[in-house]
């Protein structure tokens, strides 16, 4: 059963099994701790999204850089996706992958914010230009 986590310098959080070794928004080391998904729910929702479409596509560019896959080069896909996933934040308060649907549990709907960790979805593991459930990802060619 997936854990909500949070980290105790910057308030980051993680849903999973285990807590990150390292936090990915402040690089502290070991600074998680288990908290229950009220907590988790409300901190999320207390501080307002400061990250603006620009500033998500740099992100999600560097994360690809980083990684064996990349940001979709079909720029109108890409476009309608975050297109999608600024809606699903205005609406909902995340950043929901646009093409699934979510549950209204917390625990199983954090899995669908966007960047999903997909390398482990069936879309991706199986196919030569394996992309994640939305196509926002692809494979790099080899």
């Amino acid at each position: 059963m997936k854990k909500s986590w949070r980290c105790f310098i910057c308030q980051d959080i993680h849903v999973g099994n285990k807590p990150p070794e390292i936090c990915p928004t402040c690089g502290a080391k070991n600074a998680y701790v288990e908290i229950s998904t009220a907590e988790a729910v409300g901190i999320t929702q207390a501080f307002p999204r400061q990250i603006n479409r620009e500033a998500f596509l740099q992100a999600i560019e560097a994360l690809a850089a980083q990684n064996e896959f990349r940001v979709n080069p079909d720029k109108e896909k890409v476009n309608l996706l975050l297109d999608g996933l600024f809606a699903n934040e205005e609406n909902h308060g995340y950043k929901f992958c646009p093409c699934r649907l979510q549950t209204k549990d917390f625990q199983e709907d954090m899995k669908l914010i966007c960047p999903c960790h997909f390398v482990i979805h069936e879309t991706y593991r199986h196919r030569a230009d394996g992309e994640c459930w939305c196509g926002l990802f692809q494979r790099r060619p080899r």
